[in-house]
């Protein structure tokens, strides 16, 4: 869900000045919700009043919710106002910000920070995209070097790599790579090999084989934030982390008020204690 944005934050300052009481920031989250329409998140009828103390009732289903029913903010004891800084700090750091400075910032427990970064990490992810489930053609394997601060499992070895080469690819695909043992066995298998001891861009014929600059610059950036901000990933949290890299290495050009927005506007689902921390 992609949100109307409403006012441009520029700082942290001018965002807390806007969202000077509770009630302000529920009202800023019903226009970018409901466009002024509210929804009863029940029963989804359109037809509901709206009470003295700003929660409404569905002339449906007679419930009595909040903007905040079916929201990642739903039953938080934290003021809004927090959630807000947390999103527009998170969203806007150019690598990442820790719990533990999220903390200090917020005024608020490591714990809490943590929690409340995970969340919306799980919010971060873009259900809309449309990735194929396999891809033909030509790829050209990254090398990618043992690093003490990058703790993730690498797929080194034949019985480890070639499973995820078949689930991902296509028969018929021209894989160039390095002269790695993990590929020689390659050369029997669905795909066709060509071993490519150049690392710069590979020319043959009318056919060019480059760098892919996209997921390089991707891959640094999700290096810098492991290296330089969280130090360890659990493998089991890891693709939130990606989430989040994507997150922001597609609105890398958007301006610090649409990346608040943006991101905004991904809240409005609920996340369950058991899926922040799985067992």
């Amino acid at each position: 869900m992609k949100s109307k944005l409403f006012e441009t934050f520029k700082s942290l300052e001018e965002l807390s000045s806007f969202f000077c009481s509770n009630q302000k920031c529920k009202d800023y989250l019903a226009s970018v919700r409901w466009d002024d329409n509210p929804k009863c998140p029940y029963c989804h009828c359109n037809k509901v009043y709206r009470k003295k103390d700003g929660r409404y009732v569905c002339a449906s289903c007679g419930n009595t919710f909040s903007v905040l029913v079916g929201t990642i903010f739903q039953n938080t004891k934290l003021p809004l106002i927090i959630w807000f800084k947390a999103i527009y700090l998170f969203v806007n750091s150019k690598i990442g910000i820790s719990s533990c400075n999220l903390a200090v910032v917020l005024g608020v427990t490591q714990k809490t920070a943590w929690f409340m970064l995970q969340k919306i990490r799980i919010l971060l992810n873009d259900v809309e995209d449309d990735y194929p489930d396999k891809v033909l053609g030509t790829i050209r394997c990254m090398k990618s070097r043992k690093n003490r601060f990058f703790r993730v499992r690498i797929a080194n070895k034949p019985h480890q790599l070639h499973p995820f080469l078949f689930k991902y690819l296509n028969e018929g695909s021209r894989i160039f790579t390095d002269e790695r043992i993990c590929y020689q066995s390659l050369d029997e298998s669905e795909f066709v090999r060509y071993h490519v001891e150049d690392p710069y861009p590979l020319s043959s014929g009318n056919n060019t084989i480059r760098n892919n600059g996209v997921i390089d610059a991707f891959w640094l950036q999700l290096k810098r934030m492991v290296m330089g901000v969280y130090h360890f990933i659990s493998s089991s949290l890891f693709h939130r982390y990606i989430y989040e890299a994507l997150f922001r290495y597609k609105k890398r050009r958007s301006s610090q008020e649409e990346r608040f927005g943006d991101a905004l506007g991904k809240m409005f689902q609920q996340v369950p204690y058991n899926v922040v921390r799985p067992k």
